[in-house]
């Protein structure tokens, strides 16, 4: 089970070292940020994909002032590894994991549901060492809200840049999701599941001997 800063023993220290090294990330961050309409990607390498999953979540539960919900994890302990930068693939999850946490968080049951599992049938094609190849995207992790949904007017154009329903925000925060998850040859997308009363987005993602 995953463990909130304040269930360590030793709290205090643990905070520090997390302090620092999201310093750190969100430098590098902040780097690329600035890069959103570059061409350059980050060396991807095999990325233990839970791992970074709970090192998102516990940013996202530490937020200040942040909704109280409940989230719910629903992993597959056999899934590989991935093939991506863990520092871009954490700040895409905090992106989406801390949405999903704002966009339900007046249900009267709050609740986000952060799934992985292995896929199969999902292709996209890349282009590696000028030719375009097929790559197999079987890695799925979903993240499920119950608030109301994306606004229907915006809701195809939510991934471009300067696009945002939020007051004062400035629309680069799916945009440079996007670019992140593309640049680890990676997909994300979205759907409103009227049935369940959800929204849900997905990232595909290759395992790590697709690229070896």
């Amino acid at each position: 089970a995953f463990l909130a800063v304040g269930e360590f023993a030793d709290a205090g220290s643990f905070t520090v070292e997390v302090t620092e090294d999201e310093v750190d990330r969100i430098a590098r961050m902040i780097d690329r940020m600035q890069k959103l309409g570059s061409k350059h990607v980050d060396p991807l390498e095999p990325v233990n994909l839970h791992e970074v999953i709970r090192n998102a979540l516990g940013v996202v539960r530490s937020v200040d002032g942040a909704p109280d919900i409940n989230i719910v994890e629903e992993f597959d302990p056999s899934l590989p590894p991935v093939m991506a930068n863990s520092d871009a693939l954490q700040q895409v999850l905090i992106n989406v994991l801390g949405n999903a946490r704002e966009a339900c968080a007046g249900h009267e049951e709050p609740t986000v549901i952060i799934r992985t599992r292995y896929v199969t049938g999902l292709l996209m094609t890349v282009h590696r060492a000028g030719r375009d190849v097929s790559v197999a995207l079987p890695i799925e992790i979903a993240v499920t809200d119950n608030g109301p949904g994306i606004d229907p007017a915006i809701s195809e154009r939510v991934f471009e840049p300067f696009v945002t329903t939020k007051r004062g925000g400035q629309g680069l925060g799916l945009a440079l999701v996007r670019k992140l998850v593309r640049d680890m040859d990676g997909r994300i997308s979205h759907e409103r599941d009227h049935a369940a009363d959800v929204t849900r987005f997905r990232i595909h993602l290759a395992e790590a001997k697709e690229r070896a």
